[in-house]
């Protein structure tokens, strides 16, 4: 029974991000967001930056993906993937804002 109750309490205790992850969504990232995302080339907020994207999120998701779609700065329209969904950008915006990266 204790040990029913630990696993539960685990289950419910674990932030929703850790285990909602699609690993499509990880892999879209590792194929073309983190060339300028990871290390923050050319001005890109550095992936899993929990300060850094702060600020970015307040915008609202409506700015953040139509700043994808569009291009940004130095990021060109669409990033460096042509072939994602809006719901791919979104996924990967929300992936890439976490605190840390979870896979």
């Amino acid at each position: 029974m204790s040990i029913r109750f630990f696993l539960l309490s685990l289950l419910i205790s674990a932030p929703y991000s850790s285990w909602a992850i699609d690993p499509f969504t990880i892999e879209l990232y590792q194929s073309s967001c983190v060339i300028c995302h990871e290390n923050g080339a050319g001005g890109a907020p550095k992936s899993f930056d929990d300060n850094v994207w702060q600020d970015r999120l307040a915008k609202g998701s409506d700015v953040l993906l139509q700043n994808v779609i569009s291009g940004y700065k130095g990021m060109p329209p669409l990033g460096m993937c042509s072939d994602c969904t809006q719901e791919d950008f979104v996924d990967l915006i929300a992936y890439i804002s976490t605190e840390q990266a979870e896979e």
